[in-house]
């Protein structure tokens, strides 16, 4: 008989300890779990090199809306420039011939456009009727 009381004693242990840690987990159902499976950690790295972008000419698919009210002479042939930025920079591109117009786009160091007229005020018409400036445009590539 003893040990059967033994036995006895123990499931009753055991049963007392499960109820026990049910009704902590029942305290505790609105407090965060804690998830149990191996983390994994993030490393965020910055560059600092130029953006390069694999594009050789630029060839916009919108057409300009703005309307003309400044000169610009066409040119006798299209003429393919280089965008002559700093390496990082960009060169906008423009609804008409000036910082005041809307920029539609940019270009990297190197890209190319073709242009098709120039304005009185030196800014560049390319094919697609947009404007950049002839200050960042060179009929040869930049160098390295």
């Amino acid at each position: 008989m003893n040990s059967k009381m033994t036995a006895t004693k123990i499931s009753a242990g055991m049963l007392i300890g499960v109820m026990a840690l049910s009704v902590v987990a029942c305290g505790k159902r609105n407090k965060p779990t804690i998830d149990t499976a191996p983390s994994t950690s993030m490393i965020t790295t910055t560059t600092t090199t130029a953006p390069t972008t694999s594009l050789d000419m630029y060839t916009g698919p919108l057409t300009n809306d703005q309307q003309v009210t400044w000169k610009e002479t066409t040119l006798d042939q299209q003429v393919t420039y280089y965008a002559k930025v700093t390496k990082g920079e960009f060169l906008n591109l423009r609804k008409g011939p000036g910082t005041e117009y809307t920029k539609i786009g940019t270009l990297t160091r190197g890209q190319t456009i073709v242009v098709v007229a120039r304005t009185s005020n030196g800014w560049y018409k390319t094919i697609d009727g947009f404007y950049a400036s002839e200050t960042y445009l060179s009929r040869k590539p930049p160098t390295a």
